[in-house]
Parts: C-alpha cells; sequence; structure tokens
C-alpha cells in the first residue's frame, strides 16, 4: 500500500507540473495531445492489457491535478470510454485494437450527465434519443453511451447522428447535445448486455462520480491557493490583508471544507478498492460528488468574497472557478438527486 502511495504521490506531482506550466484554463487543442503523449489515458488500465494498473485512484489522482489547473481536456469523460472497453465482452483482440486506438490519440467521449431520453425500439432494431452534457462531441470520433441494459459504443460518423453545442457559464469546458435518430442496433459496437451490462453501468457512474469529486476537489484548492496569494500580497491600511484575523478565520473555515472533501474521497476510494459495481460504492461516490461539489461551491463564493472587488471583476479567474463549481453540481445524476437518493437509502437503514 505504501508503494501504490508513494506511486500515486509521484503522479500527481508530476500532473501538477505540467499543469502549472500550461497555465489556468489550458485550452483543448493543447492540453489533449499533451494528455495522449504523457499516457494518462493508460493509468487506470491493467498491466495485462499494456497500462499502468493505478485503477481509479490514479484516474482521480490525475483528475485532481487536472481540475487543479481547470483544463479543458475531456480527460473524465475519454476515461470512461476507456474503462468501458477494458471491462468489456468484446474479445480479447478486438479490446486490444480498440484501447490501442482510444488510448493514442483518437477521442472516444462519454456523457458526464443522466440527462437523457435514449431508447431502444420495440423490436430491439434501433435506437434513438437525445444525451445531454456530451464533452468534445466535435473532435471524437466514437461516442460510449449506456440505455435499459446495453453498453454500446457508436461511431460519430454516421447518419442519423447529430449534435449541437450547448452553452454554459462554464468557458473552461466544452459540451454538446448529441441527438440519435433512428441508429440501426446491429450496427453498434455492442459493449455488454443484460447482466454484466448493468454492472459496467454502476461502475461507470460510479467512476463519473468519484471524477467529478476529484476535480472539484482539485479546482478548490487551486483558488484556494490563488486567494491565499492575494491575501498575502495585497495591502489595506499599510498591512497585507493576511494579517486580518477575521481574514485568517475565514480562509481557516474554507480550508477545513476543503480538507474535509479530501478525506471522504480518499477513505471513498479505500472502501470501494477495484470494485466499483456494487451498491455500496455508488452510495459512497454519490456521498462523495455531493460533499466535495458542495464545498467547491461554497469556497468559490468565500474567495469571491476574499479578492474584493478585483474578485467581482468577470474578467478575473475568480469567475471560472466559480463557474465550474456550479456547473459540476448539476453534472452526474444531479445536486438534489444525489441528496434524495442518500437520505432514501439512509432512511432504509
Amino acid at each position: 500500500m505504501s508503494e501504490m502511495n508513494e506511486y500515486l504521490n509521484e503522479l500527481s506531482a508530476s500532473a501538477r507540473q505540467v499543469m502549472d506550466g500550461e497555465g489556468t484554463a489550458a485550452p483543448e487543442q493543447t492540453l489533449w495531445p499533451l494528455t495522449v503523449e504523457l499516457g494518462w489515458l493508460l493509468t487506470a488500465v491493467p498491466e495485462a492489457l499494456d497500462g499502468l494498473g493505478l485503477g481509479v485512484q490514479g484516474a482521480c489522482a490525475l483528475q485532481t491535478e487536472l481540475g487543479r489547473g481547470l483544463g479543458q481536456a475531456p480527460f473524465l469523460a475519454a476515461s470512461l470510454a476507456v474503462d468501458a472497453l477494458v471491462h468489456s465482452d468484446l474479445n480479447a483482440d478486438t479490446k486490444a485494437e480498440m484501447l490501442g486506438r482510444f488510448t493514442t490519440g483518437e477521442l472516444a467521449t462519454a456523457p458526464l450527465a443522466d440527462v437523457s431520453d435514449l431508447a431502444i425500439s420495440e423490436d430491439q432494431s434501433t435506437l434513438g434519443g437525445t444525451l445531454s452534457a456530451v464533452p468534445s462531441v466535435d473532435n471524437a470520433t466514437e461516442l460510449l453511451l449506456w440505455v435499459a441494459d446495453r453498453v454500446l459504443l457508436i461511431s460519430l460518423d454516421q447518419p442519423g447522428v447529430a449534435w449541437r453545442a450547448r452553452t454554459t457559464w462554464d468557458t473552461t469546458r466544452r459540451l454538446f447535445d448529441v441527438t440519435l435518430h433512428d441508429l440501426p442496433m446491429a450496427q453498434q459496437t455492442l459493449l455488454a448486455q443484460g447482466e454484466s451490462a448493468r454492472a459496467l453501468i454502476a461502475r461507470l457512474e460510479v467512476q463519473r462520480d468519484l471524477g467529478l469529486a476529484a476535480d472539484a476537489i482539485g479546482a478548490a484548492g487551486g483558488l484556494l491557493d490563488l486567494t491565499i496569494e492575494h491575501l498575502q500580497t495585497r495591502e489595506q491600511f499599510g498591512r497585507p490583508l493576511a494579517l486580518f484575523q477575521a481574514l485568517k478565520h475565514r480562509c481557516a473555515d474554507i480550508k477545513t471544507l476543503l480538507a474535509a472533501a479530501e478525506a471522504l474521497l480518499a477513505d471513498s476510494l479505500t472502501l470501494i478498492g477495484d470494485d466499483l459495481s456494487t451498491p455500496q460504492a455508488q452510495l459512497q461516490a454519490k456521498k462523495t460528488k455531493l460533499i466535495a461539489c458542495d464545498h467547491f461551491a461554497t469556497l468559490a463564493e468565500e474567495a469571491l468574497q476574499l479578492h474584493g472587488g478585483i474578485g467581482m471583476a468577470s474578467e478575473h479567474n475568480c469567475h471560472l472557478f466559480l463557474k465550474r463549481a456550479m456547473l459540476n453540481e448539476h453534472l452526474g445524476s444531479g445536486d438534489g438527486d444525489y441528496r434524495l437518493d442518500i437520505a432514501e437509502r439512509f432512511l432504509a437503514g
């Protein structure tokens, strides 16, 4: 375990160095090729499939650093597609060929929200509907989706597939709505069906929630550092703002929120381990995502105020973090759904 932790620390440190070099909100066109070149998409892939074998812990370590720098590369969506291939029912040769494509530059994306009206026709011959919050569709060749008890990978270059950009306040992500119209089921790549599909869907939802939590924690940490730096350099009445006790207390409060979210993510990763498809893993991931995103939003609002007048200017980086925090709350199953599900499971004992 200590060797694993040391490896993860080294991975995080190297990723932070890369992200610091690229600057805040590094654009997708420069960060995505770098992500591929550094082999980050192989982090969670088992060693038997030529990956690093660091599992969801490694993926979350990278997502934390990408979130810290508000990186625009669609790492989480691509990681979901790669993980779906790893745990699919495809034969070994097909799996290896497709993994080779999607870890060396070709992008397979996936929705980051449950907003969808996908449905398979009654005769099981066609697929149709709309998915929301799909990152970087215009740069992708394949789309991962799940409907009923099937997990599919569909080509975006086929008749019946259309998409449009969805404008959001968060300019650090490019999200799209994808519409599918009567796609022939026989022509799509079926990754899993029935019981194995249900287990895979649960796994993907857990990985997505933990990834969103890691993104929120990383971004919150980056914003807190930015805020402390501002307070140390900005002066009022001839003294740095960091020396005022009231501001010290506010920083301590938001640091506590961040530390709690970090501890919960670390604990969840330990409790879940490699088995991401159990109901317990799903509940733990939902708790982690809810708390991390909620604390990130609170920290972002506080940071805006602690920056004073300059923080209110829409051009300041504080607003990039705040808008990312607001969007993170709505991704996944949505803030309200998480609260209700957690409460129902708690009341059920």
